[in-house]
């Protein structure tokens, strides 16, 4: 028969053994759960670099979106820049083209004038021009010599009349002495008071003109020869002889 004390002891026994295998299976948990802990660190990284990528691949995408329109809007820059001055090189060459058309008519305009009305003169003060250039004025053209005295009194009376017309009428005296100085007749113009008429020396080739267009007369100049040219540039008929103020005016239609 069992002492019941032993009894006492050995259950006692069992149990402590008991709980320490409990004990032992709780820490064997425990340490087994532990690599759980370690992972999810692991797995919070991942996650982390792959939001990372695909920000950079958004970022890049971007970037070039924005070089795509970039390159779109320079290429539409560059072709409107090239059609405005393709537009502006076509209206130059148009302009060009209607400014040769103009130079061609008004060449041909003057091919088909007469010598005299399109040959070049240069006053005693240097400015060149032609007989052609006063349109909408009336012009009075009286050729001369400086030695011929019919030719100083009819300029008396020329350049009366040219002050009292003023603008009305342009009043043009041409030396026929083509190899007088533009000065000697400035000189012969200031000596004599004849501040209203315009004075020049006739070349060679004018003279030869005006001779083809009115016939020796004109190079005659103690016969005081004289014509009109009207607004439209029509020359009426060569006169010659002394003629007053008054008669000019009277040829001229202006007061004197």
């Amino acid at each position: 028969m069992q002492h019941p004390r032993l009894a006492t002891i050995a259950i006692a026994l069992a149990l402590s053994l008991a709980a320490a295998a409990c004990g032992s299976d709780t820490g064997s948990t425990t340490a087994a759960q532990a690599p759980d802990t370690t992972v999810a660190p692991a797995t919070d990284e991942a996650v982390a670099d792959e939001e990372m990528a695909e920000d950079e691949e958004a970022m890049a995408e971007d970037e070039m979106a924005e070089d795509e329109m970039a390159e779109e809007e320079m290429a539409e820059d560059e072709e409107a820049m090239t059609d405005e001055e393709m537009a502006e090189d076509e209206e130059a060459m148009a302009e060009d083209e209607m400014a040769e058309d103009e130079m061609a008519e008004d060449e041909e305009a003057m091919a088909d004038l007469p010598a005299w009305l399109s040959t070049t003169i240069t006053d005693v003060d240097g400015v060149a021009f032609t007989l052609d250039d006063f349109h909408g004025s009336k012009v009075l053209v009286e050729t001369f010599a400086t030695w011929c005295p019919n030719c100083r009194e009819q300029l008396q009376a020329t350049n009366e009349f040219a002050a009292s017309a003023g603008d009305a009428v342009t009043v043009i005296a041409l030396s026929v002495e083509t190899d007088l100085s533009p000065d000697d007749v400035r000189a012969y113009a200031d000596e004599n008071g004849f501040d209203s008429v315009r004075f020049a020396v006739v070349s060679p080739e004018m003279l030869a003109a005006l001779v083809d267009g009115f016939g020796q007369t004109i190079a005659n100049p103690p016969s005081t020869p004289k014509f009109v040219i009207d607004e439209m540039g029509a020359a009426g008929e060569l006169t010659t002889g002394a003629e007053s103020a008054e008669d000019l005016a009277g040829k001229l239609g202006v007061g004197a």
